[in-house]
């Protein structure tokens, strides 16, 4: 297979907000050659997605979606065995929610590092909940058109929801990936895949979608979500990653949104005070990007008075404030 020496590489410009979201990927690559991995070297590019924010007392939607080339995972698939044998044998899935869980808490700094292994990018993109629509005229999706006339039924913060995360799973697949690449994604076990059904209809339109972003051929294109592991926890373990960013990442922002942290794009934050120990410990380990996994956090906001979106990339530095 031929080898792009770009890790991003998405010709044709999409509109709007993908529009400016590719013009900082070039950017970023542009001013730091290792800011990115490389993933058009593998036969599968596997994409695994989670989701955070839905509560209340959250400013942002988080969608949090790990990248990566499948054949170059050897050494994350050899040590996440024997981390798991190690700490968590009876299958039980690491997640932001149960952290408090002794056990878990006590696994985190080995499967934080096993995940360093992990040939991929770390992309999580963060919508500030004042943002009503990515889509038609910024203020609503237009109901009338007859394309969507098939997903009525959905219910209509879903179906917005899962076009956020379609769109960018298509954008980021378009940018990564190699011609004849199979793709694979698995989507948490979230509303937006809550059934077979609501399943299937989410497949076809990430074929609709992609095709739009691709400008070139892929193989075989597969959804599925967690349910899909074959009790190995392979497919979960790896879904645990973007789970704990996304937990880490909307807690952390709530609590600089508070305290008046939100910077300058490119800018290093400082962390907030008054984190968990949990939310310390997992962002001391997302700040450095150095690894064979890279990490990347966009911030989207509306432009007041104005239709438009400010997207920014945020970057972190890590606590002294460290867990005991």
């Amino acid at each position: 297979m031929e080898m792009d020496t770009k890790a991003w590489k998405l010709k044709d410009t999409p509109e709007g907000a993908m529009s400016s979201l590719n013009s900082i990927l070039y950017r970023i690559e542009t001013k730091d050659g290792r800011a990115l991995t490389n993933l058009r070297g593998g036969q599968t590019l596997i994409v695994i997605s989670d989701y955070s924010g839905q509560h209340s007392d959250a400013n942002f939607e988080t969608l949090s979606f790990l990248i990566a080339d499948l054949q170059k995972c050897a050494a994350w698939e050899q040590i996440r065995k024997r981390w798991r044998q190690k700490y968590l044998p009876d299958g039980r899935r690491m997640a932001f929610k149960s952290l408090s869980d002794g056990t878990k808490e006590r696994a985190l700094d080995d499967f934080l590092e096993a995940a360093d292994n992990i040939h991929g990018v770390s992309i999580t993109v963060l919508v500030r909940k004042d943002v009503k629509t990515l889509f038609g005229d910024g203020e609503r999706i237009d109901w009338k058109n007859s394309e969507l006339a098939p997903y009525i039924h959905w219910p209509k913060g879903t179906f917005e929801k899962m076009l956020r995360v379609v769109h960018f799973v298509s954008f980021f697949v378009a940018g990564f990936s190699n011609p004849h690449q199979n793709i694979l994604w698995i989507s948490d076990e979230d509303e937006i895949a809550a059934n077979e059904s609501r399943l299937r209809e989410l497949t076809n339109i990430f074929g609709n979608v992609s095709s739009h972003y691709l400008n070139h051929d892929v193989g075989h294109i597969r959804c599925g979500t967690t349910k899909s592991d074959d009790g190995s926890r392979q497919l979960e373990d790896l879904a645990s990653i973007p789970d704990l960013v996304a937990g880490m990442l909307t807690e952390t922002v709530s609590e600089q949104r508070k305290q008046g942290l939100i910077a300058s794009a490119g800018i290093a934050i400082p962390p907030p005070k008054g984190l968990q120990s949990k939310v310390i410990k997992l962002l001391n380990w997302f700040a450095t990007n150095r690894k064979p996994l890279k990490r990347l956090v966009f911030l989207i906001e509306p432009i007041p008075g104005s239709k438009s979106l400010d997207i920014k990339h945020m970057k972190y530095h890590g606590s002294n404030d460290l867990p005991v």
